[in-house]
């Protein structure tokens, strides 16, 4: 785990999403992971995703400490509750915890971890940015967008995000996912071209490949986490 420390003003703290403007990948991996109605969306902001699973039908609450993102959320019709960051919430509170990019803003990501797991009847489902292959695209005199969040205190290797969660000593499955590669670099080619559409042909086949698996997906930037409680 390291430790990241913004020092210019090319590190910016990273807003969070409005409703509506949910992440796509993020949301079919909650409509397809969560399980009961009653969720409880920790650290959950201005509701992006509680937004979406209100829609589908589950009963969220967004929980989280800034006043000013949950009264957006609550302008969305969202139940909210605002609690200091010691506040303890009551056992067994909700079927599903959900934490959307939370781990790597919290000062204790394990004990964070702990106190979902008891809040949850069911299962913690989580998402965070993940440095696998940072080596790599540091090689390429690249970097993840999420080195340069300030508002971000920890990241996590593969090798460290396992390390975490087994030291919790529960049933649980860890995924990599949003591949850097190659879905970074067709649209960096195809966005070369003045012409959009003649990017669009060029790059076409490389589309084609990637979608029927002929390309390795590689460097991947975020884990999809679930912890199994029952």
């Amino acid at each position: 785990m390291g430790t990241l420390i913004g020092k210019s003003s090319f590190f910016k703290p990273g807003p969070p999403e409005e409703p509506g403007h949910a992440y796509v990948p993020i949301v079919e991996f909650l409509m397809r992971e969560c399980r009961g109605k009653d969720i409880l969306d920790i650290g959950g902001g201005r509701g992006a995703y509680s937004f979406e699973l209100k829609k589908a039908g589950y009963a969220p609450l967004v929980v989280d400490i800034n006043s000013s993102a949950l009264e957006d959320a609550r302008r969305s019709g969202l139940a909210t509750r605002e609690v200091s960051p010691t506040e303890i919430l009551e056992d067994k509170s909700a079927d599903t915890v959900v934490m959307i990019e939370v781990l790597e803003h919290v000062e204790d990501p394990k004990a964070f971890l702990q106190k979902a797991i008891r809040y949850a009847r069911k299962r913690v489902l989580f998402t965070l940015p993940c440095t696998e292959g940072f080596e790599e695209l540091f090689r390429l005199n690249l970097t993840y967008a999420h080195i340069a969040v300030s508002d971000h205190l920890s990241h996590y290797s593969q090798k460290e995000m396992v390390s975490l969660l087994d030291s919790l000593h529960v049933k649980y499955k860890l995924s990599l996912g949003d591949f850097v590669f190659p879905y970074a670099s067709i649209v960096m080619l195809r966005e070369s071209f003045k012409c959009k559409i003649l990017g669009k042909l060029v790059t076409l086949g490389i589309r084609v490949l990637n979608r029927m698996g002929f390309i390795e997906k590689r460097i991947p930037a975020r884990f999809y986490g679930i912890i199994e409680v029952e």
